[in-house]
């Protein structure tokens, strides 16, 4: 992870999304050793007011540099100058944006549409939930699959038990629930409420965030200091959201609990 000693802010853009450490009270966000997986501690959870089942989502601003690389910007022309590389070229270009690239997280929002109505998404469900799901709604899944599912199984004297388990779990239509951005939060334990320890994950960060650890990806926890104290307000579509900086701290090797 590398550190200029020239900070340049460009403000930050959101990153489409594609847990477990024990707690403690430095505000920090863990990419941990398994692919994917996301804890944030309770600090940040309270200074952020997101509870279980709230969302968490990643900003970059990724987008700015490469505009302002574009608009011939005298900062972006002093790192590129640090750095030794020529701005011309796409190597020297993509040098300078993982140079100065700064992540950070905020609260997920509402997804509305225009005319500020909820935007109804697929609920994300376990292989588990589709297969309860399925199991309560067998009555009207079958009413519209039996002839389908029997000539899938092959049998025309097959019993609904036997068909039910014939279902494809994608060519069922789940719920919708109102869509948020981010990615979900969860909590290992019962407890409820704001300023728990939380997980969640997003693979295409996790990759992104990892990048240069290659095959040790999976094998470290990158920590991240979250800088509560620098978090800056902004408005999106006329709402205003608070955005928490995210710093490299360490990489450190993931606690393996031996049962006893």
């Amino acid at each position: 992870m590398m550190n200029l000693g020239k900070k340049v802010s460009f403000g930050f853009n959101a990153v489409v999304a594609g847990q477990k450490t024990s707690g403690n009270n430095e505000p920090q966000l863990i990419a941990n050793s398994t692919k994917g997986k996301f804890t944030v501690t309770s600090p940040v959870t309270r200074a952020m007011g997101v509870a279980v089942g709230e969302y968490i989502q990643f900003v970059n601003n990724i987008d700015q540099i490469e505009r302002a690389i574009q608009d011939g910007n005298d900062d972006i022309k002093a790192i590129a100058e640090e750095l030794g590389v020529d701005l011309t070229t796409r190597e020297g270009q993509v040098a300078v944006v993982e140079a100065c690239t700064q992540w950070a997280i905020v609260k997920g929002q509402a997804m509305l549409d225009k005319v500020g109505n909820p935007i109804m998404v697929s609920a994300r469900l376990t292989e588990k939930d589709k297969r309860a799901y399925i199991a309560a709604h067998a009555e009207e899944a079958l009413a519209a699959m039996r002839d389908t599912l029997i000539e899938r199984v092959g049998n025309p004297e097959a019993s609904d038990e036997e068909l039910l388990a014939a279902i494809e779990l994608d060519e069922i239509e789940y719920p919708k629930v109102p869509g948020f951005t981010g990615s979900k939060t969860a909590s290992t334990s019962n407890a409820t409420g704001v300023g728990l320890q939380l997980g969640f994950t997003d693979s295409n960060v996790w990759n992104a965030l990892k990048k240069d650890l290659g095959e040790d990806a999976e094998k470290k926890n990158r920590i991240y200091k979250v800088l509560l104290e620098e978090a800056v307000k902004t408005t999106v579509d006329g709402k205003e959201i608070t955005i928490y900086p995210i710093e490299f701290d360490r990489d450190e090797d993931p606690i393996v609990r031996v049962a006893k």
